[in-house]
């Protein structure tokens, strides 16, 4: 690569984000991007992903295309690159016919460099026709283990975005996402027809978490375990749930105890999780009880506590879900609590869809994944340990959790 684009981009990271240089794993994805490789990036929570593809969007003559799984993280990324000097829109279901009409005309005089869509909009024909007369210059899929984790059943468009890549005569492209096994990354790349892809993977480790592990003998010993770690605590916490009357009944419960909690979860109207949303992101509430619906790609830096209350479906979630703790590098907590039935629960959301979608090789897969959460909760090595050798890495030195502690 040659120098100057390099030097381009120092420049707006500098002007326009007030960053004097990249960090390193920053550095070589956007080294390769400017080259035109596609790149896939495994970088932890809060390493600055979205900057991997906002600086090229800046340089680029085109339009880049993001595709991103949840609309409340499509505005938040909105905001953040309109603040950053970057002209940036999102088309999304939550907005009126005549909003989306100004945002069309604005893509079509070339007025757009970095637009925010779901994978669903991709097949539009609406889009289609829309991004016909426009330049590509690059797609960009963030939070990109949606498409080995929700593609092959949940969001089925996760698994088309290669197809529509085709459509805008295949430009480079960068997929980013936080926690990804070796399997993952394979299935993404695999899926997204990445060409002689530059890989760059950061360690899955952050030490400056702390994490501990536990069983309770009931879901009502968890909320005390819970309320127990908020009030030794400091700043914000998050507790993630298995289910939204979990959610909204651990909120009360907490609200019982003084705190401002607040639920948040899928089945709520949108306002309402935005309102959530936005009073968890200004200190207006100190803890959100939240299904997986909640935090993803949030840039949040006072969160001291996450905690999980019922067992998530895989280590990559939990450590997904987690890794909100502590973006800014001060010390966090981060908790797995369980109680009877919550496994039961996981493995039954798996079955029950099986029959009908899940491909029984997957479903086999996804209990796997499940029973690698359940290694994690009973082994007796260090919890760091056990999350890098599911990561394919080395076992770091532990710098806090339960295991070592005891």
């Amino acid at each position: 690569m040659h120098d100057r684009p390099l030097t381009e981009a120092r420049r707006v990271l500098r002007e326009g984000f007030g960053f004097s240089d990249f960090r390193p794993l920053q550095r070589s994805i956007v080294h390769a991007a400017l080259q035109g490789r596609d790149v896939l990036g495994v970088l932890p929570t809060g390493a600055g992903k979205s900057v991997c593809f906002q600086i090229p969007a800046k340089l680029d003559e085109g339009l880049t295309i993001v595709v991103s799984p949840l609309i409340s993280l499509m505005d938040d990324q909105v905001e953040r690159a309109g603040r950053c000097g970057l002209a940036a829109a999102c088309l999304t279901s939550a907005q009126s016919r005549e909003a989306r009409r100004r945002i069309e005309t604005r893509i079509g005089a070339g007025a757009v460099k970095l637009l925010y869509v779901s994978p669903e909009r991709l097949g539009s024909r609406r889009f289609a026709e829309l991004i016909r007369g426009v330049q590509v210059s690059r797609l960009a899929v963030d939070e990109a283990h949606c498409i080995s984790e929700w593609g092959h059943d949940f969001r089925p468009a996760y698994r088309r975005i290669a197809g529509f890549r085709w459509v805008v005569d295949r430009p480079p492209l960068i997929a980013l996402t936080a926690t990804a096994t070796p399997a993952t990354r394979a299935d993404i790349s695999s899926n997204l027809e990445l060409a002689d892809p530059v890989h760059v993977v950061a360690t899955v480790d952050r030490p400056n978490l702390r994490w501990a592990a536990l069983r309770v003998r009931s879901l009502a010993d968890g909320v005390s375990e819970v309320a127990s770690r908020i009030a030794n605590g400091r700043g914000q916490a998050l507790v993630y749930l298995q289910t939204r009357r979990n959610a909204e009944h651990l909120a009360e419960a907490l609200r019982g105890r003084g705190w401002g909690a607040a639920a948040y979860h899928a089945g709520m109207p949108a306002e309402v999780r935005q309102r959530t949303q936005r009073a968890f992101l200004f200190g207006e509430a100190q803890v959100v009880c939240a299904t997986n619906a909640f935090g993803m790609g949030i840039d949040h830096a006072h969160v001291r506590t996450v905690s999980h209350l019922g067992v998530p479906g895989s280590l990559e979630a939990l450590v997904q879900e987690s890794g909100r703790a502590g973006r800014d590098g001060e010390p966090a907590n981060v908790t797995l609590i369980s109680y009877p039935g919550d496994f039961a629960l996981q493995r039954g959301l798996v079955r029950c869809v099986g029959p009908i979608s899940i491909h029984r090789g997957r479903q086999k897969k996804a209990l796997a994944r499940l029973n690698g959460v359940k290694r994690y909760l009973a082994s007796r090595r260090c919890r760091r340990a056990v999350i890098a050798s599911y990561f394919g890495e080395p076992a770091p030195a532990c710098g806090g959790c339960d295991r070592c502690e005891d």
